[in-house]
């Protein structure tokens, strides 16, 4: 009979322990719902979960930890939200970590999903903060972690692509432009480019390096053949003059002519196609353009229009 009452007396106390576990995990869960700050929530709810799971197989307690399951992931984003809202994105960075492992360990996939899509969008402002500050090592870096997260992100593969550019990597900024041409950037893709080779070739005309600097005006046109810059015809057409090609020369100042309205008034070019075209026996062209010169106030081209036509 001894034996049994103690027995008893032990059940009794397992139980009563048992019952204080669960009232203290139900006070910490309190507690975490009160919480001022969701940091502190968190923090407080994985302390309540690691209580209800030390209370065994009691009905209750594993209900309170399936629901933790939800409300531990949920809280993990928001806490990483707070800290992108204020823009510090190494601690949102760290956030969305820790939340990754949360939801992996939870099974939150959904949850998860959007973490990673939260993860992306954090390493691309932290890598545009970090360009705008002119920290271009650490813009790229993050550029990178963006689109392992992200590779469909059009504006993250445009600004890689344009740090390729400036470094000189060609091939692999065209391949970053192509994917940001695919997600909504085209016509900034288009832009960089025609810049670029744009540029380039004014450069390599400045230095009296016409061949090549034709070689990048004609790259510059392959990107958009109809440019905003008309003026790119003109230079083309002074480094064919300068390279002796005729031909070439009165079809990218044609196309200047065509394109500009001050190049169409611009006597000397339209004197320049007009005596090209008598040079390569092109007589449809030389009436054309010496006509346009028969009023010229330059009595000299006016003259020598007037001569061709007679």
């Amino acid at each position: 009979m001894k034996k049994v009452l103690v027995v008893i007396a032990a059940l009794a106390m397992a139980l009563s322990a048992a019952a204080q576990d669960f009232n203290a995990a139900v006070e910490t869960f309190n507690a975490a719902a009160q919480a001022e700050s969701k940091a502190e929530a968190l923090k407080l709810f994985k302390e309540a979960y690691a209580q209800f799971v030390a209370c065994g197989e009691e009905e209750e307690a594993l209900a309170k930890v399936e629901e933790l399951k939800d409300i531990i992931p949920a809280y993990a984003v928001a806490v990483a939200k707070e800290q992108l809202v204020a823009k510090d994105y190494d601690a949102a960075i760290a956030a969305l970590e820790a939340a990754a492992a949360d939801c992996a360990e939870f099974g939150a996939e959904e949850k998860a999903e959007e973490v990673k899509t939260l993860t992306g969008q954090a390493y691309k402002a932290s890598a545009k903060k970090a360009l705008a500050a002119k920290d271009t090592a650490t813009g790229f870096a993050q550029l990178q972690k963006c689109i392992e997260y992200a590779p469909a992100d059009g504006e993250a593969q445009f600004l890689l692509g344009r740090i390729l550019l400036a470094s000189g990597k060609i091939d692999e900024a065209k391949a970053a432009f192509a994917v940001a041409s695919e997600n909504g950037k085209e016509a900034d893709v288009k832009k960089q480019l025609f810049n670029f080779y744009y540029n380039n070739g004014q450069k390599k005309q400045q230095a009296k390096q016409y061949a090549p600097a034709i070689e990048d005006y004609s790259a510059a046109l392959e990107v958009n053949p109809e440019p905003e810059k008309a003026a790119i015809f003109f230079k083309m057409g002074v480094c064919y003059g300068a390279l002796g090609k005729k031909a070439d020369q009165n079809e990218s100042l044609k196309k200047y002519v065509a394109a500009d309205a001050a190049a169409a008034a611009n006597d000397d070019i339209l004197l320049t196609i007009a005596q090209n075209a008598v040079a390569l026996k092109d007589v449809a062209t030389a009436k054309e353009f010496y006509g346009k010169l028969v009023n010229s106030k330059n009595e000299n081209y006016a003259k020598q229009a007037k001569d061709y036509l007679k």
